[in-house]
């Protein structure tokens, strides 16, 4: 498991303003760890929860009815801030008490093709993937991110993974025979204006493209760069 220490400020999504900023101001302690994850419920008509961490392990928390009012829903992504409990849990590979919870936009690929009026929506606007990875099951295409904008809660950037059947036909054998996947990483900044430079991260569910998946080495993403342009990157399936 990667462990990192406490980061002060990590950039929201959809406004580029600081979430973590005060999330350990009264206690923050040297040991807290900081991890991405995704939210499991225990059940469907139950609130309790558990974590799973991008290499499989499973963190149970031995708090979790302190975070009982939240909304969490199945599948959602996470940065969960905690320490780690002494106590076993049969079942968990962590036991540990949560210090924060604070969700990472987690989305559907989209697809753009002939007949779809989401073209413009989706935009093309320039932005940076500096890092990207997918989970241990294959189940999240998880992007680190930078784009211009301003902190303004009136401008709301958008963010989606692209199928782009625009103009396409039906696939050709070197399509059926390349061993990646063809996806796009699209943003749409809404005419914000550039004005200072914001990272963040986005989750994206794959099991949309789940039985295109079989055979396959892993993505091949299309980014409009800030600064060189269009450019893809691949990024392998475990």
């Amino acid at each position: 498991m990667k462990k990192f220490k406490f980061i002060a400020f990590i950039f929201a999504i959809t406004t580029i303003v600081p979430i973590l900023q005060s999330c350990l101001d009264d206690d923050e302690n040297p040991s807290d760890l900081l991890v991405i994850s995704t939210i499991n419920m225990l059940s469907q008509d139950s609130k309790e929860f558990y974590f799973t961490l991008d290499n499989g392990k499973k963190m149970y928390p031995g708090n979790s009815q302190g975070w009982s009012n939240e909304n969490w829903v199945e599948g959602q992504r996470a940065f969960v801030i905690f320490n780690e409990l002494e106590e076993p849990v049969n079942g968990y590979d962590l036991t540990i008490q949560v210090k924060g919870i604070h969700p990472i936009l987690t989305k559907e690929i989209v697809t753009m093709g002939e007949d779809d009026n989401n073209e413009e929506k989706i935009g093309d606007d320039k932005i940076n993937a500096t890092y990207m990875w997918i989970n241990k099951n294959n189940k999240y295409l998880t992007i680190e991110f930078q784009y211009y904008g301003t902190s303004s809660k009136d401008k709301k950037h958008f963010l989606n993974l692209v199928i782009n059947d625009k103009g396409k036909a039906a696939p050709t054998a070197d399509e059926d025979q390349d061993e990646y996947i063809n996806l796009e990483f699209r943003h749409n900044s809404e005419g914000d204006y550039p004005q200072r430079l914001g990272e963040g991260y986005v989750s994206f569910k794959l099991d949309k493209i789940k039985e295109r998946m079989e055979g396959k080495k892993g993505l091949r993403i299309r980014v409009n760069t800030i600064y060189g342009g269009l450019k893809t990157y691949e990024v392998k399936f475990h």
